[in-house]
């Protein structure tokens, strides 16, 4: 595995990546930190934090900052649990919908540019690839 630096290379994406949907999405209330929770939001009507956290595998602190951003900007709003008070359900509201189309298309954007150059074979390749380190990266306990 010598000479392989990962981390490098994800780290290029990610930053580039970062760079790109908040210039991209500099017209909206939301940026590269929020985009994701949004959508997650919008597709899992009453997710609750914790889902949000379990499902996009970020910690507590990650979904608690992105909530109350896309909260404060109006994108999302939050109901008590009838029965457990201490559960938020999120919701979408009718500004963070109106601003999907957008952060999708952005999203089609960024991956075409990810993807220049690449055939279907190697894009699928790249894609089970990724998600396998991906999941090797999360499940790896010391």
């Amino acid at each position: 595995m010598e000479g392989y630096f990962f981390n490098r290379l994800a780290s290029v994406i990610y930053r580039q990546g970062n760079s790109f949907f908040d210039k991209e999405l500099a017209d909206t209330p939301v940026g590269c930190g929020q985009q994701f929770f949004l959508l997650l939001v919008y597709e899992n009507p009453g997710i609750s934090a914790l889902d949000l956290a379990r499902q996009g595998r970020f910690d507590k602190g990650t979904v608690t900052k992105a909530v109350q951003k896309l909260i404060a900007q109006e994108c999302i709003r939050w109901e008590a649990d009838k029965k457990d008070g201490r559960v938020r359900h999120l919701y979408a509201t009718q500004k963070g919908e109106q601003i999907l189309d957008e952060v999708r298309r952005v999203r089609e954007a960024w991956n075409a540019i990810l993807v220049q150059g690449m055939t279907a074979e190697e894009v699928a390749q790249a894609h089970r690839l990724l998600k396998k380190m991906a999941e090797n990266a999360y499940c790896y306990k010391k």
